[in-house]
């Protein structure tokens, strides 16, 4: 099998990096033989059928090309069973230039493009000080975005019609293909994300707290992941101020890494909270489960923008419930389905920080609800969301009709 794709090593909580790490581990597992691209040698050495191919670091523009042409000479000199891919671009140049290489495409969608893009223009979009008209965008900005969105609409349209099979990490997504797309719903199957539960499971709480230099006599909720748009993380940083107010030994971790820092900087900053919010940065895979374990909830505010629309898969749900913590998180699909199956945590009404601060306070204020949802959540995702199960899935779509 060839994984088309750059396998990156873990040095963020990134959920991209961790589902194809997860992926490429767990299907070599399964006496796969696996070719990815990696700008670490020695990156996944110690597994045997894992083989690498190494690409150059470099910006953006330099590493694109390097990786187009390395995987260009392999699959003109290799043939592959499955060619699997989750980006556009690539799987778009080999369906074209390299279709007689392997035995069949899979290509698997994790979120709605021109949703993405639409957002990230909402959050961020340039306003020309010179216009009289407030909050009007320039014109180029309007053009860019227009004709960039359509582009990899394009894009995306052939890499589909190129593949053989398509895997959806939510049922969302595959209805949207079907009737947008008109993409046949016998090509998709639906697979959802996992977690790796050797890696996160429950440690000593106090351990962990003193490990990471947090104070033993404070409640520390936590939030896991990229600062994109549809996490809602601003919503969390609202909520702030009234659960001070009613549990003022209480300390938020944020952990992670993105687009919105400052942005929630600011907000914490003008609410008065800035000095209860602790903004980690960037934080290894491997070290993630210390700060979820030293935690006494955790929280996932998803926005009903492109969330609502597709379902989710979310990564940090299952890892959270892995380490045994309860979740507050947002009651959006594919989200409440998972709170209301383990019975692990509490379904807000998304963009809500009244709500939010509500269910996280119950939570804060009863240690033996917590304790109860949290043990409820683990048993649920040990046994059903494992990345071994996830490949699995994925192993037997791969070897489908040969």
């Amino acid at each position: 099998m060839l994984f088309l794709d750059i396998v990156w090593p873990l040095s963020l909580a990134d959920g991209s990096l961790i589902h194809r790490y997860e992926l490429v581990c767990n299907l070599a597992r399964l006496n796969n033989d696996i070719h990815i691209f990696t700008t670490d040698k020695a990156f996944l050495s110690n597994i045997a059928n894992i083989h690498h191919h190494y690409i150059s670091p470099g910006n953006f523009f330099s590493l694109t090309i390097s990786y187009l042409i390395n995987s260009s000479n392999l699959l003109r000199t290799e043939t592959f069973d499955v060619l699997y891919t989750r980006n556009p671009n690539f799987g778009f140049l080999s369906g074209i230039f390299c279709k007689s290489r392997f035995k069949k495409m899979v290509y698997e969608l994790n979120g709605i493009p021109e949703d993405e893009s639409s957002l990230f223009r909402t959050k961020f979009k340039k306003k020309n000080p010179s216009q009289q008209k407030k909050g009007e965008e320039f014109s180029f900005s309007k053009i860019y975005f227009s004709a960039n969105a359509k582009f990899k609409l394009f894009i995306l349209k052939k890499t589909l019609g190129f593949s053989d099979k398509i895997i959806a990490v939510t049922p969302g997504i595959k209805a949207n293909l079907e009737k947008v797309y008109n993409i046949p719903g016998k090509k998709i199957v639906v697979v959802s994300n996992g977690a790796n539960t050797s890696l996160f499971k429950p440690l000593k709480q106090e351990t962990c707290k003193k490990e990471l230099g947090l104070d033993a006599e404070i409640s520390y909720v936590s939030f896991v992941g990229n600062f994109a748009p549809w996490q809602g993380v601003e919503y969390l940083v609202k909520a702030a101020p009234f659960i001070l107010s009613q549990f003022p030994k209480c300390r938020f971790l944020i952990v992670g890494d993105g687009i919105m820092k400052n942005e929630l900087i600011k907000l914490s900053r003008e609410l008065g909270v800035e000095d209860i919010f602790i903004f980690t940065g960037v934080v290894e895979y491997f070290h993630v489960p210390l700060y979820i374990n030293a935690s006494d909830a955790c929280v996932a505010p998803f926005i009903f923008a492109r969330n609502a629309k597709i379902g989710l898969s979310p990564l940090k749900l299952y890892e959270y419930m892995a380490c045994g913590k309860p979740v507050v998180a947002s009651g959006i699909d594919g989200v409440s389905d998972i709170i209301e199956a383990s019975e692990g945590g509490i379904s807000v009404i998304p963009e809500n920080p009244s709500a939010l601060a509500e269910a996280i306070l119950k939570l804060l204020e009863n240690p033996n609800l917590r304790i109860k949802m949290g043990s409820k959540g683990l048993r649920y995702v040990t046994e059903n969301c494992s990345w071994y199960s996830v490949a699995k899935q994925v192993d037997r779509v791969c070897k489908s009709g040969f």
